[in-house]
């Protein structure tokens, strides 16, 4: 069953209430453990399933290592330029597919529940993953046991190698690491063909699949605490990330919560900013299938209502008044359940 809204967005309602119920509860020293694994493997360059033959690793790695992309300010500055640049010397076999109706849909499940799923559903050329990425750390945590949506990722796929070569150490983490203010970069990496060979509780797949990933850091608004240079800044941002996922032939995505754990951007307005970017002139042709994969129960209502009501006009309105309510220019961060009375108010 599909519900429409008045543009271009076409939501899609499915049941995801056996998403997460496989879910193992691993402590830190566990997922430093799956974490070290995951390197030796790579290192290796190739191993065995319990339920399948000997499989490699190196050739893709090789591939996804050499090929990954460091986009800077002046790279992101022309897009079209850019993505025709892109579209002109991509060995990607597919073309670019339209629609002026993409679908999507937002899902309480992970990152790589959602990606593993699209890429059966889509193909793996064409799916695309967002990393909320560490701007100086690469993989995060997640050597140290950390759990948040990045160290999911390097835990469980090729994506380490990428991120840690000599020249993404010095012109993305070492520069993000010279920012003081916590905004970081509009610098992105792009990462082709990342193999995931592992699910989230650390098994190996017997069949590994790839993705494309953009690795980029959303504005930490907990050390900020402006609340409209966050926005503005993060408003550019997501128009980059999406600009580099066109650019890589990447027409179906797995996006999420961006920055609203740890950094604590607020749910509703990013779910915002991507909805009036889908449905921009400049994206709603851009890509056919999306699928917001938002672990948090809560903050999953948020992104639902967002994308299901029909005049998006309304819930900016509501956003601004429960976002700017208390006067506090210092704390102007809303709870996950200010937002679910907005969402419950709009429904009445």
């Amino acid at each position: 069953m599909n519900k429409e809204s008045s543009s271009a967005i076409t939501m899609i309602e499915q049941s995801d209430s056996e998403d997460v119920s496989s879910l193992k509860s691993l402590s830190r020293t566990q997922l430093a453990h799956i974490a070290d694994d995951t390197l030796n493997k790579l290192k290796a360059g190739w191993y065995r399933s319990s339920q399948g033959p000997r499989i490699n690793l190196a050739e893709d790695v090789i591939f996804s290592v050499e090929n990954s992309v460091l986009y800077t300010e002046n790279d992101l500055e022309n897009t079209k330029k850019l993505i025709l640049t892109t579209n002109e010397t991509s060995s990607t076999s597919f073309a670019m597919a339209t629609s002026s109706c993409p679908k999507i849909e937002v899902r309480h499940c992970t990152t790589l529940q959602a990606a593993q799923s699209l890429v059966a559903e889509i193909g793996e050329d064409r799916v695309g993953v967002l990393n909320f990425a560490s701007a100086k750390n690469p993989g995060g945590g997640f050597l140290r046991g950390s759990n948040a949506q990045e160290e999911s990722l390097a835990r469980s796929s090729s994506l380490y190698s990428t991120l840690t070569q000599t020249r993404f150490f010095t012109e993305y983490y070492g520069y993000n690491r010279r920012g003081k203010s916590g905004v970081y970069s509009h610098r992105i990496i792009y990462s082709p063909r990342v193999t995931i060979f592992k699910d989230d509780n650390g098994n190996l797949l017997s069949s590994p699949y790839h993705v494309g990933i953009v690795t980029v850091p959303a504005p930490n608004a907990s050390v900020v605490r402006q609340a409209e240079l966050v926005k503005s800044t993060m408003m550019e941002r997501i128009r980059h990330l999406l600009n580099v996922f066109e650019a890589n032939k990447h027409d179906s995505l797995v996006l999420g919560a961006f920055g609203c754990g740890v950094f604590k951007n607020d749910p509703f307005d990013v779910a915002t900013m991507f909805r009036q970017y889908l449905e921009s002139d400049e994206f709603r042709n851009s890509f056919k299938r999306i699928i917001f994969a938002v672990f948090n129960v809560d903050m999953c209502q948020i992104f639902k209502q967002v994308f299901t009501d029909t005049d998006v006009s309304h819930i900016q309105q509501e956003g601004m008044e429960v976002f700017l309510g208390d006067g506090d220019n210092n704390n102007k961060q809303c709870t996950c359940s200010n937002r679910q009375q907005q969402c419950k108010k709009r429904a009445k």
